[in-house]
Order: C-alpha cells, then structure tokens, then sequence
C-alpha cells in the first residue's frame, strides 16, 4: 500500500515514515501543499493523509487542487480542531481525521478501517 503524507513539519514526516515503512507501507512525504499536488499528478495513492494548517496553501487548498484517483482515501491529520474545517474537508473527499498528536496505533487504526472494502 501505497502513503503518501503532507504535512509542513519536517519532524512529523521522518517519524510518521519511519513508523509507516517499518509497518510494510511505501511512503511517500511533501512539506507543501503545492510539492503534493504535483505529487499525485505522477503517482497513484492509495492514501494521503493531509494536514490542514500550513503556511501558503492548506489541506482544504491541496484538496480543491488535487486530481487524486477516486480509489485513493485521505485523512485528515491537525492540531487545528474547527467544525467548519472538517466539515468542509469531508465535504472535498475526506473520510476521517487524526487529531494530533496521535500515536502509532491509532494511526494503524484508521488505515485498516479505511482500507476493508465495503461489502455490495
């Protein structure tokens, strides 16, 4: 399964990759939300997790300008706890949110969930 993970703190990425590759992901990181959108432009997903407050453009811009594959999941992951935010970030593909800091287990937690394919 392919990651990919945008978040502006340089710290957060090496350590949320390291945790992911050790648990068998390919991972994939950007610092900007510009950087992912080129990103998925190039390379299919089949998860980003996204943060929402970064300098220049923020998740809900990278959401409004990402042309991700319709099999590709995003979560949201922030410290930046505002209803309307996340509303609207559900409302551009979101399926859930991490608040952060949140540890490895949780982590693993929602990729699995959102990972099962619903039943038809």
């Amino acid at each position: 399964m392919k990651i990919l993970i945008l978040d502006d703190d340089r710290a957060l990425l090496d350590a949320l990759k390291v945790m992911l590759v050790q648990n068998d992901y390919e991972v994939d990181c950007a610092d900007n939300a510009k950087q992912a959108v080129e990103m998925v432009e190039k390379e299919d997903y089949d998860f980003v997790l996204v943060d929402y407050k970064m300098p220049d453009n923020d998740g809900i811009w990278f959401m409004q300008n990402a042309k991700l594959s319709r099999e590709t999941k995003t979560l949201l992951i922030t410290a930046y706890v505002n209803r309307d935010m996340i509303n609207t970030m559900f409302s551009l593909g979101a399926l859930g949110y991490l608040i952060k800091p949140f540890g490895e287990e949780e982590l693993l937690r929602h990729i699995n969930f959102h990972s099962k394919k619903n039943p038809s």
